[in-house]
């Protein structure tokens, strides 16, 4: 996506400690019209130098439900973000393990 790689290029920052494990506390995860940040977007954002090891996602209010009760809406972005950490833990994308953990 042309957006992110010009936003990426602009916070660009070397791995101080490349081999140093760590563990990213805040992602977020989504797909509108126009704007995606999905599971290919954040293993080349974890591919610029540092040892990204697993990711704790953030809900930011996208892929609820269309239907059913409205406060069982929001269960759709837990769905969503599952799967995604489904493909993530299969290690076919890499070594990071994405949204090991949810807030």
């Amino acid at each position: 996506m042309a957006g992110n790689a010009e936003w990426l290029e602009k916070v660009k920052e070397p791995a101080l400690e490349p081999a140093l494990p760590i563990i990213d506390p805040h992602h977020h995860l989504w797909d509108h019209p126009g704007s995606r940040y999905e599971l290919d977007e954040l293993m080349a954002d974890a591919a610029q130098g540092h040892n990204i090891r697993a990711t704790v996602f953030v809900e930011c209010k996208s892929m609820y439900r269309a239907g059913g009760p409205d406060a069982l809406k929001p269960v759709g972005e837990t769905e969503y973000v599952n799967g995604i950490a489904a493909k993530s833990a299969s290690g076919g994308f890499g070594e990071t393990r994405v949204a090991a953990a949810r807030r």
